[in-house]
């Protein structure tokens, strides 16, 4: 009898099913890393204005991505991240956006903005508990002081990362230089004009083995809303302007955007998410824009994966390890504030799942494998209630 049971036991184990797709995207765990965050009203002028930045790299070295956003510093506990994230202040009120290498020593760099003043901080050994701080340029002011677009990226061969904001009347870009010390030495241009201050996208769009831009823009004689769709190709410089084509529109604020194939063809596409503002209706979307092979043509197919409350989040990789590109947001507005995923079958049809509600954010949704088991987690910040870290640990391999 004994060895009847055990027969079973085994049969059983051998015929069960792997994890479901949507077991695999619904298996998450939250944890607040930070939920009194002060806001950048706080310390500075205007009085109502939140930070916008979060990016995370490991610091200590320790194989767990830390995290920064806003003037703070966040260390990563480890484990099961579950634990006290050590807050450190930068010590200056200042949007911190970017972790990039700057000097190429072994201690961290982080690019930050106050704006028109960027700025450059170094943390003084890998604790990342003490920063020093250096100004590198100045770009324009925004309407909401600091940028909602940002990135670093290597545009050009044979140099360090370069750097993007968009600012107001432009995308600024700057190479970071070879002596970063001296501020005469980095080299601001803007690069792409337009009146869009919202979300950049960097990829290969025309596949010439360089990285394009795709972002926002307003109709001419308006003075908000941008709702134009456009990419910018890469001329091998970050010294000029770079030529623009049209991609389409959205319905409503074009603003987050990301770049990748999602349809499996081998070329890339562009995803934008809306917003509106005050929010007050369900009537904002996420947009796949299909790439349709000459990418210089106009009017490239749009397809909707859903209309809901502003969508200020956006992010693009592969959640399910199934060698396609899925896609993430979250309600900025609503009640329910439903944390979205978007799971593609590989030829670009998507279902939708939501994990997770009750947490708003804004600018955020940002995946990165914190934890180092292989699989993606997600950050984000929030705007309305400006007091919250998110991080959802992705729990599917466990």
């Amino acid at each position: 009898m004994k060895n009847l049971g055990l027969i079973f036991l085994l049969s059983t184990i051998l015929i069960a099913p792997a994890f479901s797709q949507s077991e695999k995207l619904n298996n998450w765990k939250y944890i607040s890393v930070d939920n009194n965050r002060a806001k950048w009203g706080d310390f500075d002028e205007p009085e109502w204005l939140r930070y916008f930045g979060v990016d995370a790299l490991d610091v200590n070295k320790d194989g767990y991505l830390d995290i920064v956003s806003g003037r703070y510093f966040y260390l990563n506990p480890g484990g099961n991240m579950e634990g006290e994230w050590k807050r450190y202040d930068l010590g200056k009120n200042v949007d911190a956006y970017l972790f990039t290498d700057v000097d190429g020593d072994k201690y961290a760099d982080v690019i930050a903005l106050a704006l028109p003043g960027v700025f450059w901080f170094e943390a003084e050994d890998k604790t990342g508990e003490k920063w020093s701080v250096q100004k590198i340029g100045e770009i324009p002011r925004t309407g909401h002081v600091n940028s909602q677009g940002y990135r670093a990226v290597q545009l050009l061969e044979g140099t360090k990362k370069q750097l993007l904001f968009a600012v107001e009347g432009g995308i600024h870009a700057c190479t970071v230089p070879k002596k970063p010390k001296e501020e005469s030495n980095w080299k601001w241009f803007k690069i792409i004009p337009t009146e869009s201050d919202e979300g950049i996208g960097i990829g290969d769009i025309d596949g010439d083995g360089d990285i394009d831009i795709a972002c926002g823009d307003i109709d001419p004689g308006q003075k908000e809303h941008p709702k134009l769709v456009n990419w910018h190709e890469n001329p091998g410089s970050v010294s000029e302007v770079w030529k623009k084509h049209s991609v389409g529109r959205t319905v409503q604020a074009a603003d987050r955007f990301e770049v990748a194939d999602m349809d499996g063809d081998g070329k890339a596409d562009i995803v934008v998410s809306e917003e509106m503002y005050p929010g007050l209706e369900p009537e904002a979307s996420v947009f796949v824009y299909t790439n349709p092979g000459d990418p210089t043509r106009e009017n490239w197919d749009r397809k909707s994966m859903v209309t809901t409350w502003s969508v200020n989040n956006l992010d693009v990789a592969d959640l399910d390890d199934d060698g396609d590109m899925d896609i993430v947001s979250c309600e900025h507005k609503g009640s329910d504030y439903r944390r979205l995923i978007f799971e593609n079958d590989g030829k670009g049809n998507f279902e939708m799942f939501s994990p997770d509600k009750g947490r708003e954010s804004h600018l955020g949704t940002r995946l990165y494998d914190l934890d180092g088991d292989g699989d993606l987690d997600m950050i984000s910040i929030a705007w309305d209630h400006h007091q919250h870290l998110h991080l959802w640990r992705n729990d599917y391999k466990k």
